[in-house]
């Protein structure tokens, strides 16, 4: 039984280039045409610029990759996009210039800091319901960013920080508790313990 791969159209096509072909009953390899490395890596590179148009054409709120291409793997693209913060709504981003002061300033509100980086997804998908906390709770708590690669390395390392998204929650200018992961229900049960 020859294996099955999913081509760069989205169809299922024998695993030709990725295991050697079973033996026949003579005991020798039948002939198998096998692409070149370049034409894999092309086919490789036109799915990336496919599912990277695909996955911009879902952020603009436009038709959806599922109903332009059917039910599929698309559905699976629109799914996995990373979801963004409404329009004109943000949360205020640290540095290490002022990371202390933000922290000082918030004086007996719960500061809840999310360390994040750029690259990472799970930190973009969980962006939307900060953005929503922050507005519902906000003459409770204050959350705040922190991009901890780039020029804030050094203070990221020295918190700590070895997971994005991490999130450091800061009460009264101390650190009350810390939970790394883009875990919903597990940082609004830590946030409402400190409120």
């Amino acid at each position: 039984m020859q294996a099955l791969a999913v081509a760069a159209a989205g169809r299922l096509v024998p695993a030709l280039a990725s295991r050697p072909a079973p033996r026949s009953s003579t005991g020798r390899h039948p002939a198998v045409a096998r692409l070149s490395r370049e034409d894999e890596l092309a086919k490789m590179a036109e799915f990336k610029s496919g599912l990277a148009a695909k996955l911009e054409t879902v952020r603009r709120g436009g038709p959806t990759a599922s109903a332009a291409a059917g039910a599929g793997a698309a559905a699976e693209t629109e799914a996995a996009a990373p979801a963004a913060a409404p329009p004109g709504k943000t949360l205020r981003e640290v540095t290490h210039e002022d990371y202390y002061a933000a922290i000082e300033a918030a004086g007996d509100k719960l500061v809840v800091v999310d360390c994040y980086t750029e690259w990472c997804g799970p930190c973009k998908m969980i962006l939307p319901t900060l953005v929503e906390w922050s507005e519902e709770l906000s003459d409770k708590i204050e959350i705040v960013k922190f991009n901890c690669n780039k020029h804030n390395k050094d203070l990221g390392v020295s918190l700590g920080i070895k997971v994005a998204p991490t999130f450091l929650l800061y009460k009264g200018g101390e650190i009350v508790d810390k939970m790394t992961g883009a875990k919903t229900e597990q940082l609004r049960e830590l946030i409402e313990k400190h409120i």
